[in-house]
């Protein structure tokens, strides 16, 4: 990014009064091919609303924002002596492009990153789970970790106390590399423990918020989506029936991403086993994948769930969205059906409802309707406007 350009950036990245997916509206309809973020922004402070149409609050957080870009400015020059790097979303060759393949429109709009950048654009895993964890969970970590390793991805971690920080452990351990999502702003990360390891290029620390907002429960709740959307493959060790490994395994069981969770043992206290029942697919302690798990009885509460072997499992969220799209690649852009797909898989005619929520909900597919059926397409394949992704 040219230095003069990232006070606007972020300005725009921080305005307050519309959301990520509005905001990227604007980049797509207004600056794309049309205008630079400067000249858009002077615009906006003299008045000029370029064609789009911004809510009231939204106006108002913009007009706000574009008053801060003299003080970005001198944040910007402090930030980038500090060895620290500033990435904005049509930075076509250097945005890590997973990010905006697995987020889309909730990809961030700009990133800070201190280390070795070009760790954003590797092949990488995330390996997430509880802070509060039993030794299985951290053997898992350790073992998924080095087979990493081994394949030469990056692993990506969260940074915080239990698995997050026994990932981040275990990949400088077999001399691999690590990505660190921090739940706060780059300025306000102090720690100098992994100091040696960021200078060798060995560990690239990122943060998404603006530079001086400290830690909040809230922020480490929402950068999940950005360690998840960094990864090619999504392993949870341990999860509880709720929190950030939870809703992050659902939400990429929901995009159809590939979320391995390690089967728990009858004796086990966590989630996992629950999270396979709703689509993630299921591994061994070696990181195995193991579909032959059986899931006859299982017992749910909030401390314990105990499956036993003796009924196959369905086909898991993310397996039916794959299947799916290799069959409507090779339509060509013709559409398919929900009774197609269940004869395709050779599924109950129950699932049909089910079938229909999630893949309406898959932001690939589009939706078009032929008297009262429902047909889903790849959106890929539907002629659109030229955009950012």
């Amino acid at each position: 990014m040219k230095n003069n350009t990232i006070p606007y950036w972020m300005a725009f990245a921080h305005a307050r009064g519309f959301s990520n997916r509005r905001k990227m509206d604007f980049l797509i309809e207004v600056v794309h091919d049309k205008e630079s973020i400067e000249s858009a922004l002077l615009k906006i402070k003299s008045g000029n609303k370029l064609g789009f149409d911004f809510t009231t609050k939204e106006w108002e957080g913009i007009q706000d924002a574009v008053i801060e870009i003299p003080n970005n400015a001198f944040l910007a020059e402090k930030l980038i002596n500090q060895g620290i790097e500033i990435v904005n979303v049509m930075e076509k060759y250097v945005y890590p492009k997973v990010l905006k393949e697995n987020l889309k429109k909730d990809a961030p709009i700009v990133i800070y990153t201190k280390g070795n950048a070009d760790l954003l654009n590797k092949n990488s895993i995330a390996i997430v789970g509880s802070r509060k964890c039993s030794t299985k969970s951290l053997d898992f970590t350790d073992v998924i970790a080095k087979n990493a390793v081994v394949s030469k991805s990056v692993i990506v971690s969260g940074f915080a106390k239990g698995i997050d920080k026994q990932a981040l452990d275990s990949a400088l351990k077999y001399k691999g590399q690590s990505i660190i999502v921090l739940p706060q702003g780059i300025e306000t990360y102090t720690s100098k423990t992994y100091y040696p390891a960021i200078v060798r290029g060995d560990v690239l620390v990122i943060s998404t918020y603006h530079p001086k907002v400290p830690w909040s429960v809230g922020l480490a709740m929402d950068r999940n989506k950005i360690i998840y959307g960094l990864a090619k493959e999504i392993y949870a060790a341990e999860s509880g029936n709720s929190g950030g490994t939870w809703e992050g395994v659902l939400d990429g069981i929901k995009r159809g991403r590939k979320v391995f969770v390690r089967m728990a043992s009858a004796e086990e206290k966590n989630a996992n086993n629950l999270l396979i029942s709703k689509g993630a697919i299921p591994v061994d302690s070696k990181g195995n994948v193991n579909l032959t798990l059986k899931t006859n009885q299982i017992v749910i509460d909030e401390t314990e769930i105990i499956y036993d072997t003796t009924t196959k499992i369905n086909y898991s969220d993310a397996e039916i969205i794959e299947r799916v799209i290799q069959e409507l690649k090779s339509l060509k852009g013709k559409g398919i059906t929900v009774n197609e797909i269940i004869g395709l898989l050779n599924m109950d005619k129950k699932k049909s409802t089910l079938i229909n929520k999630l893949l309406s909900v898959q932001d690939e597919l589009i939706k078009s309707k032929k008297g009262k059926t429902n047909f889903y397409h790849l959106r890929s394949q539907i002629p659109m406007q030229t955009n950012i992704f």
